[in-house]
């Protein structure tokens, strides 16, 4: 595959239907019949790419330059987004053409980002991680590189931040990671890292803003370090008020406390999902497909956190299945896994392998790989369904 090719396609990404779609789209299938969509996100940290897996099976891709060096996808009311970090963009998706429909700029105009090397401010894209709409159209952005999360009113205009500073570690920073809109609550995940170290410097927390006041309302200890990547609905709350968040803590050590942890919104209550030590690793995604079953990409301690493909119980009553692992055939094995979704009757894991990328798909009912999609155009990281 020709990668740098990829760095002169198009900007805009257009309809995938018809003569509309545009120069550089790809097209694969694994002739396995899902029970719905995913979009994907691809990244080889030089350039960016959408893609979607239909029903019959297929994936379309489309690499795009608009999506900047290292992209992350989001989820939220009027989504999907990707949060443009190295730029400080926010650009909404059409899950079913992967037009890029708006664009958000997430930070204000006088504001500045932490430099931890000078010991104060300097401009800078503010690195967002996670962005939602609320029911009046105003965006809520995750920084990283903040104390805060921004306040994008519907018109586009910067409206403000919402100060989490209480909540900072010894560096200053809360480190605001992931973040969804329900109902008149706003929920941000913090993660609470020393900069010195990139290790948690205590617990991380949830905490609930009101959207009407702008103000924080409560907070939670999760019980465990470090909450990485998305919150994610349990499949069973159809109101999308149960959230499960994986708590991998340090990479690269085996941390006290819970692995992930299930978080009951309405009550801020906190359920804790097992230990790191079970896993002889950290947990980087989790999915709950049902209360006795979920799936977990699993990251070892070693130099390259070698990652594994789990399922298992969150009671602990049965022993976890390895489905994957990036070990297998007598390699070390890399930080290759990324992208876990459960859609249907499947479980889809992305695999960014150097020279052999691929979307596994795997039967929930057997717990085997029952087909796969080779990505033409760059390694996939990221996998949402599309409801």
């Amino acid at each position: 595959m020709a990668r740098a090719a990829v760095f002169f396609l198009g900007v805009g990404l257009t309809l995938l239907a018809g003569c509309s779609e545009p120069a550089g789209a790809a097209h694969t299938c694994s002739g396995v019949a899902l029970d719905g969509a995913l979009v994907m996100l691809a990244t080889n940290l030089q350039a960016s790419g959408l893609g979607r897996i239909d029903e019959a099976g297929c994936l379309t891709e489309i690499p795009d330059i608009a999506l900047g060096v290292d992209p992350l996808l989001s989820f939220g009311s009027g989504g999907p987004f990707v949060c443009v970090r190295d730029q400080g963009l926010v650009r909404r998706v059409d899950p079913d053409s992967l037009a890029l429909t708006r664009t958000w700029v997430g930070f204000g105009e006088s504001e500045t980002t932490f430099d931890l090397a000078t010991g104060g401010k300097a401009g800078g894209p503010h690195n967002p991680h996670d962005a939602d709409l609320d029911a009046e159209g105003r965006l809520w952005v995750a920084r990283y590189e903040q104390p805060g999360v921004a306040v994008i009113e519907p018109d586009g205009s910067f409206g403000g931040t919402v100060d989490l500073s209480m909540f900072a570690d010894i560096d200053g920073l809360p480190e605001v990671e992931a973040l969804r809109v329900v109902g008149d609550r706003v929920f941000v995940t913090v993660q609470r890292l020393d900069r010195r170290t990139w290790k948690p410097a205590e617990n991380g927390a949830l905490v609930a803003i009101d959207v009407a006041s702008r103000s924080v309302v409560g907070s939670v200890d999760l019980g465990g370090k470090n909450p990485f990547g998305r919150m994610r609905p349990v499949a069973w709350d159809p109101a999308g008020r149960t959230m499960v968040l994986a708590m991998p803590g340090d990479f690269y050590a085996i941390d006290d406390g819970y692995a992930a942890a299930i978080v009951d919104l309405d009550t801020l209550s906190v359920t804790g999902i097992a230990e790191e030590s079970a896993f002889e690793g950290s947990i980087a995604e989790i999915e709950l497909a049902a209360p006795d079953e979920a799936y977990a990409i699993i990251a070892g301690t070693g130099l390259e956190n070698a990652t594994r493909l789990v399922r298992f119980d969150p009671s602990g009553k049965t022993e976890p299945i390895v489905l994957a692992d990036t070990r297998e055939g007598g390699q070390g094995g890399n930080y290759d896994y990324g992208g876990l979704a459960v859609v249907g009757r499947h479980v889809f894991l992305g695999d960014k392998a150097h020279g052999a990328p691929a979307i596994h798909i795997f039967e929930r009912a057997s717990s085997r790989e029952v087909g796969s999609l080779v990505p033409e155009r760059l390694p996939p990281v990221s996998l949402l369904p599309v409801p």
